[in-house]
């Protein structure tokens, strides 16, 4: 869209007169950003940003480099892609053009400076200053952020400042002596804008001015940091977790570097302990396994299948999935067997509804002969499993999952298909109706979808994936949004506890960990 001269400056007028700034919003997953023109950190429909179509834009890597983002105008923002990963600063600068409202008012050059933080935003990287004639940066720690402003390098003091707190509520604060706002506790994302106007004119485009005015804007997410709780019984990947009337309960799982199989590469062990404390308490073990999780229903631990390598240390791998299934009896401590699985079947998952027990996804590992990829969803009646297995067909193949239910319904996330491409499709299973639809997919990297962790707090599903971003699915059950940090692992276990959750054991750069992390969602 082209717009004239004189267009242009009464979009600019119009903005200033609405206090509209421009933000820089990461759409979930941090692969794309949308720019758009607000008082507020939504988009404005009424409100159209082509005042800022000639921003320039950069994106600065955690490396230092620097990238030119291109931007396109769709409705009332603009939209663009984010290379590269991780901690990065996305910068840029709008001229606005040559203003004057009011016939007493003075003629300014209108400069807009935005930025936003991707990942940490409290490291030293995050200040840009360059071009940015005016800018905040973050200070403090996650529950104490404050935000400093900077003019020409130096801390500005005495100055307005309007924060954007998560939740959406403004708070206006003024700079002290170090340029500083807050401390601020909230747990999510921030925005901000304030103002330095200098007494400096020129010529614009062919209109004189005798003021310029320079506004900041930044968006940043700050999250609680996790909290260490005790360790894990032992480092374990792949494992079973599940947390049943207070208690955590842990089973088996990889404990050798990745990819290394044999018979003492996998753990039977089998622990609880309180979630609010205690120490861990050894339970009756049970087949060394991985590739497996736990479901709990009425006092009951069932774990189904799972793989148990065959091959002593040294020797070719032999790997095959088992056909097992069994529920610890609290009141008893003691296993109980139950039908096995038609088939053997591992690197699926499991979970309880309406005392049902639901195996999806996975596949059946037979040592040399090629691993039969598992078709259909498996159930038993737990008040009847002398019933047998039921077969659903399910409308994909993959392993590698997690799964968790919400509202009554299995939601089946990523995991890795036949063909090896990892997927972060969310499949949904009704068993009321035995009826399969879509969810929407993990965002960001692909890799998202690789062995994730799943869980359920106060009726809002969450999942973790590799990189350590929390993810948050919305009360429509539409799209996730970012819920907060952990740290990175993969093939790792979520449980609720409480007002938070804990996140648990997994997998990094070849090495299991036994890390657990308590993580308070907003």
């Amino acid at each position: 869209m082209k717009l004239n001269r004189f267009a242009v400056l009464c979009l600019a007028a119009a903005a200033a007169a609405h206090a509209h700034f421009l933000f820089i919003l990461p759409l979930t997953g941090d692969e794309t950003a949308e720019m758009i023109l607000s008082e507020t950190l939504t988009s404005e429909d009424t409100v159209n940003p082509a005042i800022a179509a000639g921003a320039r834009l950069s994106l600065r890597d955690a490396e230092g480099k620097v990238t030119e983002v291109k931007m396109a105008q769709d409705g009332h923002r603009f939209v663009m892609r984010l290379p590269g990963s991780g901690d990065r600063v996305i910068h840029g600068v709008a001229n606005l053009g040559v203003a004057q409202r009011g016939k007493d008012a003075k003629p300014h050059l209108l400069m807009y400076y935005t930025k936003t933080i991707l990942g940490t935003p409290f490291r030293p990287s995050a200040t840009v200053s360059g071009d940015q004639v005016v800018e905040f940066v973050p200070k403090g720690q996650p529950g104490e952020v404050r935000l400093q402003m900077l003019a020409l390098g130096k801390p500005l003091a005495d100055s307005e400042v309007t924060v954007i707190l998560p939740g959406g509520k403004t708070q206006k604060a003024k700079t002290n002596a170090e340029g500083l706002v807050g401390p601020f506790t909230e747990n999510g994302r921030y925005g901000a804008w304030g103002r330095f106007w200098e007494e400096k004119g020129g010529e614009e485009a062919g209109k004189s001015y005798i003021q310029t005015r320079h506004y900041a804007m930044i968006v940043f997410d700050s999250y609680a940091r996790p909290t260490a709780v005790q360790s894990l019984p032992e480092k374990t990947s792949s494992f079973g977790a599940v947390a049943e009337n207070g208690w955590l309960y842990v089973y088996g799982g990889h404990t050798a570097r990745t990819h290394s199989y044999s018979t003492e590469a996998v753990s039977g062990r089998f622990s609880r302990k309180r979630i609010d404390g205690g120490e861990w308490e050894s339970l009756p073990a049970g087949m060394p396994l991985q590739g497996l999780n736990l479901a709990a229903h009425e006092g009951k631990v069932c774990r189904a299948g799972g793989m148990h390598p065959l091959n002593a240390p040294g020797a070719k791998a032999d790997n095959h999935s088992v056909a097992d299934v069994a529920c610890f009896v609290s009141s008893s401590g003691e296993w109980t067997s139950l039908p096995p699985l038609p088939a053997p079947r591992s690197s699926h998952d499991v979970a309880v509804i309406g005392g049902k027990l639901i195996v999806a996804g996975g596949w059946n590992m037979r040592g040399a002969e090629p691993s039969q990829w598992a078709k259909s969803t498996l159930i038993l009646d737990l008040r009847n499993p002398s019933g047998g297995w039921r077969e659903v067909p399910q409308p994909f193949e993959r392993r590698a999952l997690v799964t968790a239910v919400l509202d009554g319904r299995l939601y089946v996330i990523g995991g890795i298909t036949p063909s090896s491409k990892v997927s972060t499709e969310v499949d949904i299973f009704d068993p009321a109706s035995n009826a399969w639809s879509k969810g929407p997919a993990l965002p960001g990297r692909e890799l998202n979808g690789f062995a994730p962790a799943a869980a359920v707090l106060d009726g809002k599903l969450y999942a973790s994936v590799g990189d350590g971003s929390l993810f948050v699915l919305d009360s429509a059950r539409q799209q996730w949004s970012r819920a907060g940090q952990s740290a990175q692992r993969l093939a790792h276990r979520m449980v609720p506890a409480g007002d938070s959750l804990v996140i648990l054991g997994g997998a990094v750069k070849g090495a299991n960990l036994d890390l657990a992390e308590k993580v308070l969602v907003p």
